[in-house]
């Protein structure tokens, strides 16, 4: 009984063998691509790089503007050692000596001292200005890459469909699987852009605030320093190193002869 049962079911499988290597034929094949072919766009390239300067504004920006490199303590105790016994010229020399963030401003605010206390402070002013624009200018890139990362992941993605979408019209036959594989692939982009340009954005804040409140703390210690500043002893010094250069008018002051 066994024997034309096996004899049915090895002609039965001779006329499915075809069907099936048919059906090998058209299955499709999936081909797997690594994390490099899936990330080598040049827009992926320009956002790595963009990255990489994040990172490198952050850590910068971060360490020096740590309160033990701002408002050292060993600068502000000789300064204030200074300033008790009066050598203000001692401390106007040590500031030129050994220049940071402190002694910059306690050094233009002893430059313009003889000016009065008016004077003083606008150089001191000024001198803070600038000491914060060396750090704002370096978190402000951080906004910079905030605001076109997104835009160049986005264009990434948008030239990459646009080539997808043009080799599928020259084929001639659109393939969904083929298209669906293509805009994932330059979906990269954009992902990209938004990993790069929402940390940008956090630290940027994060940074703006710390800098901020480092630059507050170093006005105050300042202020401090010059508490009591006897102005009007020195004010007809002249600190060796920080001499003015206007002098009175040299113009003919007589009055001219009658005609």
């Amino acid at each position: 009984m066994k024997t034309p049962l096996l004899r049915w079911l090895s002609a039965a499988s001779l006329f499915a063998l075809p069907s099936l290597l048919r059906a090998a034929d058209t299955a499709p094949v999936v081909v797997k691509r690594s994390l490099f072919q899936e990330l080598n766009m040049p827009a992926i390239w320009f956002l790595i790089v963009c990255s990489m300067i994040v990172v490198y504004f952050v850590l910068d920006v971060y360490m020096k503007s740590a309160p033990r490199l701002l408002i050292p303590a060993a600068s502000l105790e000789t300064l204030r050692d200074f300033f008790r016994k009066g050598d203000y010229q001692g401390a106007f020399n040590y500031c030129a000596a050994n220049p940071d963030t402190l002694t910059n401003v306690v050094h233009a605010g002893l430059k313009h001292a003889p000016g009065g206390l008016a004077a003083t402070e606008d150089a001191m002013g000024n001198s803070i200005v600038g000491e914060n624009s060396k750090f704002q200018n370096k978190i402000a890139y951080l906004s910079v890459i905030g605001v076109i990362a997104p835009m160049v992941g986005l264009t990434g993605t948008v030239l990459g469909m646009i080539d997808a979408f043009s080799q599928m019209g020259q084929a001639g036959a659109a393939d969904p699987s083929k298209l669906s594989g293509a805009i994932g692939h330059v979906l990269h982009a954009t992902a990209g852009g938004l990993i790069v340009a929402i940390p940008a954005f956090v630290f940027y804040y994060l940074l703006r605030n710390r800098v901020s409140h480092q630059i507050h703390g170093l006005s105050i210690a300042v202020a401090d320093l010059f508490r009591k500043f006897p102005y009007s002893q020195l004010s007809e010094v002249e600190f060796a190193g920080g001499e003015s250069y206007a002098a009175a008018p040299t113009w003919n002051t007589e009055a001219a002869p009658a005609e």
